[in-house]
């Protein structure tokens, strides 16, 4: 597989590329992927579940099955169809997206960590790592607010370097053919050679490839694993050592010279083991899923497989100033939760959050799955206090999405600018990672009670008139709202956008419009709304102007009409190509769309994610870009995978649109997978863009789909290296980061680092940078725990304790425009220690006969930081850093138990006992 590092210049952005694990695979692709890997082990559990859950009958071919999946599509669809007969809620496609993608992000998220993939012998920190990781998801499942999200994601980072010490050790070529028991507990019962003791020989030419590990490694049954190195300069391989191997290993340039052991798809130095390999990390990777589900039972096992629903989370400002229309609001909220309680809705949210939020405090938070209960909080609710009219919007926002299901919708209702401004990047990472939208009710200063002050400089403002706030970037929308008209046609359009949907065309803008669209036959319903947050429209003839195929005009259904919106329907569009046109001039957004209730079980649905590449010897595989992308960046694609197409592919396009819906550019699909997965080359403009997808069919259909947030380029972005960070008492680890300048001119950008526990206070810290055009910095932020374990020992700190660090970026260039990213990392605070067995060790590289012990034995590690090699805490313009990734920082201590059975293991060696 490979994993993907960027490397930067002072002219632009590189995207090396390499061979390093199982290939990285997307849903569909080889079944030994690590996402195919995962994607079947992930169906098989969730059959064996649903048989002992829900007492099912016809899933025992999937999960009675062995082997590695052939048709992971057709396991797929009949799960679903065994879910909808027991009329179980299901998400199961996007948790499988989502453990998949976050194995596969490993490859460039932890690109240079020997322990995140089993490199250079590092097998008790890859032990370790695991089993922080999986005591992490336990964690996550267990307290009690309840984070599935962040449980599977922890989940697929630990499954993907648990499968690659499948395809970078020699497990298999020692002839072990079941999983190594203990790679998962933090220690390693195997006997594996020290940093001194040879391994492999020299090899250049492809009939020793395979054979080129050291017979006596192989006689004694000792562990090793390839070393590896993208770098000439730093640490080398130690002498005598196995390189991965690959094109972009320099290891393999080192004694011992040549191929290198990694068996990551059937072309590698070690292909011919590559399906044993990748069956026993299946193996693996089934066993890790039957531990979780016996540790956490069937309730909460079923919430990690997505047998439920997202959250409804209700946020709302509780300041003096809301007071002539918070009975308005909780009418519209509880109108919202009484709708999910209807016997045949078909939203009924896994949970309830409500967050409240003023200033100077939010919270606390109600987490419940009574809605009554909820109910009777919000009838309660009292307002009172403020006065300098910011609040603590993204306080409120940020908690409730802290604890909420992924692909939730919330909604807000206040009435000024969030004083919170600078929580806003990670407020938003948090909710583009959970795939949830956020809908902003905000009461318009056109009314004598609504707050007049908009500037800036008071905080964010939250009326709808910045293209680049929360709602619109998640998906959402910003709507206005008249105490005196708007009841029953908000709660319509609240409850409206509680169910999933497909998007067809969004517009925004004050002008006229005349556009296109594409409608297939698979739709029985389409939406039309039509929303603005600071303009009244007024319910008339003129508003929209539609025409069918047959150039007959149409009138939509009106279904609610308020003062900030109108919502249309029209059921059975004929199939063929649409024209909608408005002569109205205000400010207000157009969203056509099509529900995805409306016959379910056929309508075609796609997903377009911009994503970036992790390239490798047999194909591509790709990961979402989980950041802004940089203006002109060339080096992305552009993801759409649909489901139920009525015909095969003929061609496919995508369209880059501005927020009015003008085309900016158009690309070609450049590959069309079996499975319906389209790749398009894209370059980034440098203006806000939303994807919209074209699918010719050979039927002659077309399929038109657009992605609902809106992306905003930037010329700033930041990079985290040395990941993972785990973090111990009585240590300072320092977090090494660079921040790129791509813009034409010297920039102030102001960085902030937050993270979720706290370790860096309420506000986070933040600093200052100047950065000439086209350049970049380095600096390091140190993180000691030791205050924040003290603070926090009361409250019972587990062994294992995640969280996750927001480094957020922003700049103004000379043309005003304000320029923003971040970058989102997770981090382990570890406060229990490993019992580390000692690695056989020897002065001289003399043959070891088949004669070894076998028990374990026992050593106290102390184990060095193989990121402490880090840049000094300064602004210099283009130092380097370079990764300490061998062994030779490893000090081990023996024991006298220990070396005495190691003395022992000697003497059996050469004196052999019949």
């Amino acid at each position: 597989m490979y994993r993907s590092v960027l490397l930067f210049t002072l002219v632009g952005l590189l995207l090396l590329t390499r061979s390093h694990c199982f290939d990285s695979g997307f849903s569909g692709q080889e079944k030994t992927t690590h996402f195919g890997l995962t994607e079947c082990a992930l169906l098989r559990i969730t059959a064996s579940y649903l048989k002992s859950a829900y007492g099912s009958t016809d899933l025992d071919n999937i999960a009675g099955g062995t082997g590695l999946c052939d048709d992971v599509e057709t396991m797929f669809n009949q799960i679903q169809q065994e879910t909808r007969r027991l009329g179980i809620n299901s998400k199961l496609r996007s948790v499988i997206d989502q453990v998949c993608t976050s194995n596969v992000l490993v490859n460039l998220e932890e690109f240079t960590s020997p322990s995140s993939h089993f490199d250079n012998e590092a097998f008790i920190e890859g032990s370790i790592l695991i089993a922080n990781r999986l005591a992490d998801v336990q964690t996550n499942l267990m307290r009690d607010s309840l984070s599935v999200f962040d449980a599977r994601q922890s989940f697929g980072q630990a499954m993907h370097t648990l499968q690659d010490f499948y395809a970078h050790s020699n497990w298999v070529e020692l002839g072990r053919r079941i999983p190594n028991p203990n790679i998962s507990k933090g220690q390693m019962f195997d006997l594996y050679a020290p940093e001194g003791f040879a391994t492999c020989s020299n090899c250049t030419q492809q009939n020793c490839a395979e054979n080129n590990i050291l017979p006596e490694i192989l006689r004694g049954q000792y562990l090793t694993s390839g070393y590896f190195n993208i770098y000439h300069t730093g640490s080398s391989k130690p002498k005598g050592k196995c390189s991965h191997g690959g094109p972009f290993d320099v290891t393999t340039e080192t004694d011992a010279i040549g191929f290198g052991i990694n068996k990551d798809n059937e072309n590698s130095d070690h292909g011919s083991y590559h399906i044993i390999a990748a069956k026993i990390a299946l193996d693996a990777t089934v066993q890790q899923l039957e531990s979780l589900w016996s540790t956490v039972g069937n309730d909460t096992f079923g919430r990690f497989l997505g047998f439920h629903s997202s959250s409804l989370v209700i946020a709302i400002d509780t300041t003096g100033s809301m007071g002539p229309v918070i009975k308005l609001v909780k009418e519209l909220a509880i109108a919202i939760i009484e709708f999910t309680r209807e016997e045949n809705a078909f939203f009924r949210p896994s949970n309830y959050i409500f967050s409240p939020f003023n200033d100077p405090g939010w919270g606390p938070l109600t987490i419940t799955t009574d809605a009554q209960y909820l109910i009777d909080t919000i009838k309660n609710l009292t307002v009172s206090g403020g006065g300098d009219t910011p609040e603590l919007y993204y306080h409120g926002v940020n908690e409730a999405l802290q604890v909420c299901e992924p692909n939730s919708i919330v909604y807000t209702f206040t009435d000024a600018p969030a004083k919170d401004y600078y929580l806003q990047p990670k407020v938003l990472a948090r909710a583009i990672e959970l795939k949830s939208k956020v809908f902003s009710f905000y009461v318009s200063s056109t009314f004598p009670f609504g707050k007049h002050r908009r500037r800036r400089n008071v905080g964010e403002i939250l009326d709808g008139s910045v293209d680049d706030d929360l709602a619109t970037a998640t998906g959402g929308a910003t709507i206005g709202l008249n105490p005196s008209r708007d009841s029953n046609a908000t709660a319509a359009f609240a409850i409206r956008n509680l169910f999933p949907k497909q998007t067809l065309l969004a517009i925004t803008g004050s002008d006229a419009i005349n556009r296109t669209f594409a409608i297939d036959a698979n739709i029985s319903r389409m939406q039309i709304d039509l929303t603005s947050s600071s303009s009244v429209l007024t319910s008339t003839s003129d508003s929209l102007h539609l025409i069918d195929p047959d150039g007959v005009s149409i009138t939509p259904v009106l279904t609610a009409d308020g003062t900030y919106f109108q919502l249309y329907t029209i059921e059975n569009p004929r199939a063929g190509l649409w024209q909608i046109s408005s002569s109205q001039s205000f400010s207000r957004t157009i969203e056509i769309t099509i529900p995805e209730t409306s016959n379910s079980s056929t309508l075609t649905t796609c997903r377009t994610v911009l994503s970036q590449p992790i390239k490798r010897e047999s194909n591509n595989s790709y990961g979402p870009l989980l950041t802004a992308p940089t203006v002109n960046q060339a080096d992305l694609v552009i993801v759409t995978s649909c489901k139920n197409l009525r015909s095969s592919i003929q061609s496919a396009t995508v369209e880059l649109v501005n927020k009015v819906g003008q085309v900016i550019s158009v690309s070609h699909a450049s590959n069309v997978t079996e499975t319906g997965s389209i790749i398009f080359p894209v370059q980034i403009p440098n203006t806000d863009f939303r994807m919209v997808t074209k699918i010719k069919l050979i039927d002659g259909s077309i399929v038109q789909r657009q992605s609902d947030a809106l992306i905003s380029p930037t010329s700033i972005l930041i990079s985290i290296t040395n990941q993972p960070y785990t973090f111990k008492n009585n240590s300072m680890v320092p977090i090494t980061f660079t921040i790129y300048n791509q813009a034409q001119e010297t920039l102030t950008i102001h960085m902030c680092a937050l993270d979720t526990l706290q370790i860096l206070g309420d506000n986070g810290t933040c600093r200052n940078y100047t950065v000439s055009n086209m350049s970049y910095i380095h600096d390091k932020l140190n993180i000691d725990i030791n205050v924040w374990l003290e603070e926090n020992h009361t409250r019972n700190v587990s062994n294992i304790t995640s969280g996750s660090m927001t480094f957020a970026i922003t700049s103004n260039s000379n043309g005003r425009q304000e320029l923003k990213n971040y970058q989102k990392i997770p981090f382990y605070i570890q406060t229990r220690e490993y019992n580390d067995p000692l690695p056989v060790t020897s002065t001289t590289t003399t043959t070891l006969s088949t004669s070894v012990v076998s028990s374990p034995i026992t050593v106290a590690t102390t184990t060095t930081n193989k990121a402490s090699s880090v840049v000094s805490n300064s602004t210099t313009v283009a130092n380097t850093t370079t990764n300490k990734a061998s062994c030779s920082s490893c000090i081990y201590t023996y024991s006298f138990d220990a070396y005495l059975i190691f003395l022992l293991s000697l003497i059996f060696t050469y004196f052999p006992i019949f």
